[in-house]
């Protein structure tokens, strides 16, 4: 009997201490959960999308309770991966999470913004703002600049500029980030930075490659000697006087190396100081070196560590002394209440261009100029470059080629192929093209409806006109392209695409095209 009892015993310990490690293990489980999780929602509040979205799938696969989880998911990688464009399963949590997430329009707007749906952008950021719920005046902040980024963006893209923009081939760009193009030897060749190495992507290298005709560039190769950047440090310049490749170096506080051309493998030297001089002006990343070596234009961290505000510094040597001047704030119109970055000085030092985002900028950096004017001994206010050079996303690293009507920037903008692309663009011929849309059938003529001009290279881009009672329409549209024609009645999300059309310059000579169109109307 006393056996029996203690076998019985011995039992329910087992039990006992079964039950006990299972809470136990289930503490564990819960506190080591709940601390991934808060620090995931720290990530994404923080903006850091991409870090955010590994911390959230790392939470699914380990434990996928969390009801939020795949909602956040999604907001992620729309507002982190450039190719990923499917707001399907986003939208699909409207019902549920616009009465649970009070920020769900916020970030409705902030993609609807990333896909070019401005109007729409618009619409959700003001729902946002109108919701009863409580919201704190920075956000409500945020949100109104992102609305504001919108309406621009939508003026700007239906008024491009007169600029053909060139993706840079594959080979050159990458799925990693490339940045800060530099092109010398009158265009034939290009040195940039890119973390396309694999095994260590938070280090930036030189490459350098050769232009072979047409479109076409060499494999590029990695310039070992002339050392690593982070993304933060990712500036070079080339001074096409003397060929030497510059960089900054956070020796000494900030400091100039520079690199000379040569004959051997690498094509560069290791490189040196350019003046111990220059420590002292407290140079930063981002700079600008001129032509002569005697001017430097550069950004400057004038904020918090919470809340940074690059401005524009410059600082000049004294031919006499060979003494830097203290750093000045480049000019009281340049610089914003927010980011003033990339600069860069014509040749003939009579126009800076740099990427801001404040003033009227179409979303995140904007690529501006501003013409000095030798009388007043002041800088004009800044222009907006407008689109095609700017999108609503960031451009930095602008630069001209010599004949000043054609140069190189980088953007991360949407439909590249990943993280910073290199583009090109170029001033293009114009010319007026007018006709009417008729009715195919009835040869009625087509009104309350505007048509559209894509052209077939960069779909981003279009010129469009409002059809009139008549049918007619009436646009300066670029030369020398084939352009994808479409039909946008309005009042609806009706979208009538017709043949493609492909247009010729005439050698700069004014010319107006005419062109009808015949809309086939589907009646099923």
């Amino acid at each position: 009997m006393q056996e029996l009892f203690e076998i019985n015993m011995m039992k329910v310990f087992r039990v006992f201490f079964a039950i006990l490690a299972l809470v136990v293990f289930t503490d564990i489980h819960g506190q080591q959960l709940y601390k991934m999780y808060t620090e995931a929602e720290e990530t994404f509040y923080d903006e850091k999308f991409s870090q955010a979205l590994k911390q959230y799938q790392a939470i699914q696969e380990y434990d996928s309770s969390y009801e939020d989880i795949k909602y956040k998911i999604e907001i992620c990688k729309l507002l982190s991966i450039t190719q990923y464009e499917d707001m399907g399963p986003f939208n699909d949590y409207e019902e549920i999470m616009a009465r649970r997430d009070k920020f769900y329009y916020y970030w409705q707007g902030r993609i609807l913004m990333k896909e070019y749906e401005f109007e729409e952008a618009v619409e959700s950021l003001r729902k946002f703002i109108k919701l009863p719920a409580k919201k704190s005046d920075i956000i409500l902040e945020e949100a109104r600049r992102w609305a504001n980024w919108a309406i621009n963006a939508k003026k700007f893209m239906d008024n491009p500029k007169y600029y053909e923009i060139h993706l840079l081939e594959k080979g050159i760009n990458t799925k990693n980030a490339e940045l800060s193009p530099v092109y010398f030897a009158d265009n034939e060749e290009l040195l940039f930075l890119s973390n396309r190495d694999e095994s260590n992507p938070d280090q930036f290298q030189i490459y350098h490659t050769k232009h072979e005709g047409s479109r076409s560039w060499s494999e590029p190769e990695v310039i070992y000697n002339v050392g690593v950047f982070t993304r933060e440090t990712s500036n070079i310049e080339v001074v096409a006087e003397d060929g030497r490749l510059f960089q900054f170096r956070t020796d000494k506080g900030g400091d100039l190396f520079y690199s000379e051309p040569t004959d051997t493998r690498t094509g560069w030297s290791i490189p040196r100081e350019f003046d111990s001089k220059i420590s002292s002006t407290h140079l930063s990343s981002h700079f600008f070196i001129n032509e002569h070596e005697d001017r430097i234009i550069f950004a400057k961290d004038v904020g918090t560590k919470k809340d940074p505000n690059l401005d524009l510094f410059e600082s000049i040597r004294d031919p006499e002394t060979g003494n830097w001047s203290k750093p000045e704030l480049f000019a009281t119109t340049i610089n914003s209440e927010y980011n003033e970055d990339s600069p860069y000085l014509s040749p003939d030092e009579m126009t800076l261009y740099f990427a801001s985002d404040g003033h009227e900028t179409m979303g995140g950096y904007d690529i501006f100029k501003s013409e000095y004017d030798p009388e007043t001994f002041t800088w004009s206010e800044p222009e907006n470059m407008g689109f095609p050079v700017n999108s609503p996303d960031d451009e930095l690293h602008f630069k001209l080629n010599k004949d000043q009507m054609s140069g190189y920037f980088t953007s991360n903008r949407l439909h590249t192929i990943g993280d910073y692309d290199i583009f090109f663009f170029w001033e293009i011929h114009t010319i007026k093209i007018k006709g009417r849309v008729l009715d195919e059938q009835t040869g009625e003529p087509i009104t309350n409806a505007r048509i559209f001009f894509r052209p077939v290279e960069y779909t981003d881009m279009y010129f469009f006109s409002h059809i009139d009672d008549e049918g007619q329409y009436e646009m300066m549209i670029n030369a020398d392209d084939v352009y994808k024609v479409e039909i946008k009645i309005d009042g609806t999300l009706e979208i009538i695409e017709m043949e493609d059309f492909e247009i010729h310059s005439t050698g700069g000579v004014s010319t107006t095209y005419l062109k009808d169109f015949y809309l086939k109307r589907n009646t099923d």
